[in-house]
């Protein structure tokens, strides 16, 4: 689970005012125990074409069951992002005859929301960082409506990673390029504190082939796209006693980030992200820890919903 996500160091070196530590390798969960699929609402909808305005439609061909879903983490160990989007889906009806599949083809893209981000968000919002979904299913009205789905399934891309690599860097400013791994350096612009406030600018240059830094939001793939082999998913404030002042379970605790990138002539990135905060709980800004995933993979996970209810006419 998260709180064990990040707490043990295989070795810590030092080097040029950095702190670099390779955390355990961890097993990735089965995915049947690490998500919790649920139904949120089932509508259900028919149509019907005026055939003197419409003679060109079947006045009876439009009918639609409209599944809406969440899905609950319950164990997010290795895991870096889900995709946007779901891919494969089966259905059955109350007899357990299939109605629906659909097989997704060889997408154009793939978006993966981060985990990391997600989770920060709902903590801020007060709600759950759960992944919601929307499932339209085509209805034949001459076969007549289920009254219930038996069972419902489909398949949701993952991103994970086995191994993960922290690097602390103070947080000041500084003239010098610092490497943080091979195809990434960061340059510290500005970091100001005081008890309780906080802000930086920080500039980094990166190759994107070994490197993606990305600081919140999502990964964007193309179809043959693979992952970087290195992949921030996370950059987090520390005080003097190594907590994070991004904790929002302290009181009074808020912040804000943004950043921009351009490709510079030699191929290499060029990224630069600012932000500031108050915490009234959490005592001055320290270090800067970079979290990153090592060889990230992408996996299919197959979930699962029985015995959904329909809303009749």
């Amino acid at each position: 689970m998260r709180s064990g996500r990040f707490n043990q160091l295989f070795a810590i070196v030092l080097c040029i005012g950095v702190l670099a530590g390779a955390l355990p390798a961890q097993e990735a969960p089965d995915m049947a125990e690490a998500f919790e699929p649920y139904w949120r609402s089932v509508t259900l909808q028919a149509q019907l074409y005026n055939p003197v305005e419409e003679p060109g439609r079947d006045p009876n061909a439009q009918a639609t069951l409209q599944i809406s879903a969440g899905v609950r983490i319950l164990d997010d160990t290795g895991l870096i992002g889900v995709e946007t989007t779901r891919r494969d889906a089966i259905v059955w009806d109350q007899d357990g005859v299939e109605i629906y599949s659909t097989v997704a083809g060889p997408s154009l893209s793939r978006v993966y929301q981060s985990i990391e981000d997600a989770t920060r968000l709902a903590a801020v919002l007060g709600r759950g960082s759960d992944f919601w979904f929307n499932l339209g299913v085509p209805l034949d009205r001459e076969l007549g409506y289920p009254s219930a789905l038996s069972r419902v399934e489909w398949s949701q891309g993952v991103l994970m990673a086995d191994a993960f690599e922290v690097v602390d860097v103070p947080f000041e400013p500084n003239e010098t390029w610092i490497e943080l791994m091979g195809g990434l350096e960061i340059l510290v612009q500005e970091a100001s504190v005081e008890e309780g406030r906080y802000s930086y600018r920080i500039q980094a240059s990166y190759d994107p082939n070994l490197v993606s830094y990305l600081i919140g939001g999502s990964w964007h793939f193309w179809r043959d796209e693979v992952p970087a082999p290195a992949m921030l998913i996370k950059m987090d404030m520390l005080n003097a006693a190594g907590k994070s002042v991004w904790d929002v379970s302290s009181s009074g605790s808020s912040g804000s980030s943004s950043g921009t990138g351009t490709r510079s002539s030699d191929g290499r990135m060029v990224a630069t992200s600012s932000g500031s905060g108050q915490c009234s709980a959490c005592g001055t800004v320290a270090m800067i820890r970079f979290t990153f995933a090592l060889a990230p993979y992408e996996r299919q996970a197959t979930l699962t919903l029985e015995n959904i209810p329909l809303p009749g006419f």
